[in-house]
């Protein structure tokens, strides 16, 4: 309140001239014509009638309260300031690795300088180094931006430097690893005999040579933090990073730590994450943390060990992973006390794929394998007790285990659909692109999320290694200018081990009609052969560059086709027939024929004699 007594001292003066003034000038009025106002007793003025001294009061009570006011403002104005010196100070002698400074410390006007951090005591703060800011982490703008780290962002990056060769290219992963294939995951690596295997994830092909699941090193890889300043471009990887949301006419994407980068042109290649069963989503945690979705790294370097530390795994699904994971783990059983079963709907093995009679083969090849099959297998509900997960079949079958992987399918992922206002296509799942895999003007989509236009076989979307490679590869190619159609048929393969596999193309549906025309496999009919044969394990890599312009049939003669009753089934081409035309075939043991079979269904013709057609891919020569 000092402040108000000494504004009060200083304005009362002021305050009282004013008034005087104003009564000799009411006064010199009243005398100048010639009227004296009636005196009136102070006592009155506060209660006078208008024109007496009451206008005086009131006036009194307006310059009162005006200072009053002033006053009251000041001394808030003075107190917050020395409220927020004294914050100030207080956090600046709090910082740990700085000194107070000296001239920041000084007298508040008004306030005792002992309030203050003295500057004799700085001595007690240990200095210490401050340390360098941390460098951004990636850019605020790429070129070319791709979302998702698998094989079809990297092949669309490999594309676009080999057309732009100072292209700038960001792929964002959600991963913590850098672009892999993922092929090796249940084929390969499980028949390591290294057991560093899972560190290293190196592994020896079918044919003895050894390789990482990486395509590159990462030295082939700028840091992002680099991406705008090389001089010639590159390709730089921000792992462990997930876009969130896409802003499509601004052309810029934000991270799920809020982070946004812009771009000129962006790929989608977000994959598909495993589907789940139902039954297990709503089995409780226990069931849920000895559940397998396998898809990562991580699933395999867990499952493996799993594999080690459990008396009995049931593998749920009977396509291509879940064959594949049941060999790999049947042959590992042999060396150990590892039950391995192996369950699903279907009548046998790749029951959705193969003709009824190529999956009973194939389901006694697994069972060979050691692994139990159960067929016909509806799973009705999952528990957890007495430490062991029980699998109840709706046919009133109990199977027990110690671990499921569930291997049901893939899903799709387009979370990024809503906020891009992407189309997703409500039959096959996906974003819908066209034929050129765009989904707008600057937005392409490839590998497993893409739902395309394949110009002879309509609508699609596939989830194989070579439709990740040559969607990524020619999305790639668009984002620089090329404008090309996908016309190219992918295939795929699967190996049960290294002594049966196969390669498909096409619509490859049991439902189908089937042709199938077999012959005596030899020892070089096997997956490991092929491979010794071609110098790689990923058999799309050298098989989808390859071509057939005229295909040529053996001089051989050819013996009379092995009737498709007969159980050996060494070796072989199976046709899928839509409307009498060819849409999908299968070489079976039959390996490095594949662009002969990509030619047949480009020409889309009807055959009379598919027995004739057979001879093309020379299944007779020894």
């Amino acid at each position: 309140m000092w402040t108000c007594k000494n504004l009060w001292k200083k304005l009362a003066p002021l305050a009282r001239s004013s008034s005087t003034l104003c009564r000799q000038n009411a006064r010199g009025v009243v005398l100048n014509n010639e009227r004296r106002l009636p005196l009136v007793p102070q006592a009155h003025m506060s209660s006078g009638t208008p024109g007496s001294g009451g206008d005086n009061n009131l006036y009194y009570l307006l310059v009162g309260a005006t200072c009053v006011g002033g006053g009251f403002y000041a001394y808030r104005t003075i107190k917050g300031d020395k409220e927020r010196y004294q914050e100030r100070i207080n956090e600046i002698a709090s910082r740990p690795n700085k000194v107070v400074p000296e001239q920041l410390i000084t007298e508040v006007p008004g306030e005792q300088a002992a309030e203050t951090p003295q500057a004799a005591e700085p001595a007690t703060v240990a200095p210490a180094e401050v340390p360098a800011p941390t460098p951004v982490e990636f850019p605020s703008h790429a070129p070319y931006l791709l979302i998702g780290g698998g094989t079809a962002s990297f092949a669309a990056a490999r594309s676009i430097r080999a057309r732009d060769p100072g292209a700038r290219v960001l792929i964002i992963t959600d991963e913590p690893d850098l672009p892999y294939m993922r092929p090796p995951l249940s084929k390969e690596l499980w028949f390591s005999d290294d057991p560093s295997v899972v560190d290293t994830l190196r592994f020896k092909q079918w044919n003895g040579k050894e390789r990482s699941i990486y395509f590159q090193p990462p030295s082939f890889y700028v840091s992002p933090q680099d991406l705008e300043k090389v001089e010639n471009g590159g390709v730089a990887v921000l792992t462990g990073k997930k876009v969130v949301h896409m802003d499509v006419r601004g052309n810029k994407v934000t991270l799920s730590d809020n982070t946004e980068i812009s771009y000129d042109k962006c790929l989608i290649a977000t994959g598909g994450v495993p589907r789940n069963l139902q039954v297990i989503e709503r089995a409780g945690e226990e069931v849920t943390k000895r559940t397998t979705l396998f898809r990562k790294v991580e699933d395999f370097k867990a499952l493996d060990k799993v594999s080690r530390d459990t008396k009995s795994i049931t593998i749920i699904g009977g396509g291509f992973l879940g064959s594949e994971l049941a060999c790999a783990l049947g042959r590992r059983s042999a060396d150990s006390d590892l039950e391995v079963i192996q369950m699903f709907p279907e009548k046998g093995n790749m029951g959705k794929v193969l003709p009824e009679y190529l999956s009973n083969w194939t389901t006694a090849k697994v069972k060979s394998e050691g692994v139990t099959i159960i067929t016909e297998a509806l799973v009705k509900a999952v528990s957890f007790k007495d430490g062991k997960v029980e699998i109840k079949l709706k046919d009133g079958r109990v199977v027990k285990t110690d671990h499921i992987v569930a291997a049901v399918g893939l899903e799709p992922s387009v979370e990024l659909a809503k906020s891009a206002g992407l189309e997703v296509d409500s039959d096959f799942g996906g974003f819908r692109v066209n034929a050129e895999l765009q989904a707008r003007s600057n937005i392409w989509v490839a590998g497993d999320a893409a739902c395309f236009y394949d110009i002879r076989l309509g609508r699609r979307r596939v989830e194989h290694h070579d439709h990740a490679v040559v969607s990524g590869r020619l999305a790639g190619e668009n984002m620089t200018g090329a404008n090309k159609p996908y016309w190219h048929q992918s295939m795929f393969w699967s190996d049960l081990g290294p002594d049966v596999g196969y390669e498909a193309i096409g619509i490859v549906d049991s439902s189908l009609p089937t042709v199938g025309v077999f012959a005596k496999a030899t020892a070089k009919d096997t997956p490991k052969a092929a491979t010794e044969k071609s110098g790689t394990g990923i058999r799309s890599e050298s098989e989808t560059e390859g071509t057939a312009s005229s295909p040529v049939a053996s001089s051989t003669p050819e013996p009379p086709p092995v009737p498709e009753q007969k159980d050996n089934y060494g070796k072989g081409v199976i046709f899928y027939l839509r409307d009498k035309v060819v849409v999908g075939i299968i070489l079976w043991n039959v390996f490095n024929r594949m662009p002969v079979a990509r030619k047949i269904i480009k020409d889309g013709e009807e055959h009379a004699d598919l027995n004739e057609v057979a001879k093309l891919f020379n299944i007779h020569e020894d």
